[in-house]
């Protein structure tokens, strides 16, 4: 028999609650794991309540401590049951033991990180009335911080500050920004060597989607990294993400290579 319980205290920042301990008969510790609640309306505006979780466990105690994952991501999202949940977590492409658990547990496979390869339509590039392409400046410490805020209020928060800046040393570094209104509205940063650049980050503002500002920046984007001898451009895409699917759509994107699964179940 296995059972689960709780640390003490908070373990590397995360509070007890969403901590779990697996114990077997003897009281020995045979696994652990934890929940991390993320409420992500940027990325995944048809499901903004993502609740991830990993767990590191024996074989016997697997189904008991995922249980109790499970159970606890129902609490977390019980505290808003009006907003569209899901609780997930990622493997492997090549782990199949790992997919056939999460399976025989009933979750579902349908969701990965993919690379993608872009292709510039051809024809003109154009810039919805009213907008207008500048280049974000990003010299100072002030200047990268505000850009990084920008970008995590989006709910683009894998790039930190040391990131940015090793990002910056690379042969090909761009950040674009849509101006509408007076205010920045849309940003994309492109980051390459030799011949190659990968999307590493866009956004638009939740208010001025679905009227083609990322669209036309990566356009625009593309066409001047193309003056500068790039000709193969990349991005990393979850597939559950609307917005960035519909880039992936209009910009003839082609599946290179998955880098993560995400068994996944609606709560």
């Amino acid at each position: 028999m296995y059972r689960v319980i709780h640390p003490n205290g908070s373990v590397e920042g995360v509070p007890a609650d969403n901590m779990f301990y697996a114990l077997d008969e003897l009281n020995n510790q045979v696994g652990t794991g934890r929940v991390i609640y993320q409420y992500t309306p940027h990325v995944d505006p048809d499901c903004p309540m993502n609740i991830y979780f990993d767990m590191k466990c024996s074989l016997g105690a697997r189904f008991v401590l995922l249980g109790a994952l499970i159970a606890r991501a129902r609490q977390l999202r019980d505290a808003n049951p009006a907003i569209r949940a899901r609780v997930y977590t990622l493997v492997r492409p090549d782990d199949m033991e790992s997919q056939q658990f999460y399976t025989a547990s009933g979750m579902s496979l349908g969701s990965r990180e993919s690379i993608v390869s872009l292709h510039n339509p051809q024809g003109e590039s154009r810039i919805p009335i009213g907008c207008q392409v500048i280049q974000i400046p990003v010299n100072t410490p002030e200047e990268k911080l505000a850009f990084l805020g920008r970008l995590a209020a989006n709910d683009v928060r894998h790039i930190d500050f040391v990131l940015l800046t090793q990002f910056m040393r690379t042969t090909h570094f761009q950040v674009l920004g849509m101006m509408r209104e007076n205010q920045v509205v849309s940003e994309l940063m492109m980051v390459g060597n030799e011949n190659s650049a990968e999307l590493m980050a866009v956004y638009t503002h939740a208010q001025y989607r679905r009227q083609g500002l990322a669209e036309a920046l990566l356009r625009r984007s593309m066409t001047v990294l193309g003056m500068e001898g790039v000709n193969a451009f990349t991005a990393r895409v979850m597939t559950r993400s609307g917005p960035q699917m519909g880039l992936v759509h209009a910009f003839g994107a082609q599946e290179e290579d998955v880098v993560s699964l995400f068994p996944e179940l609606e709560l």
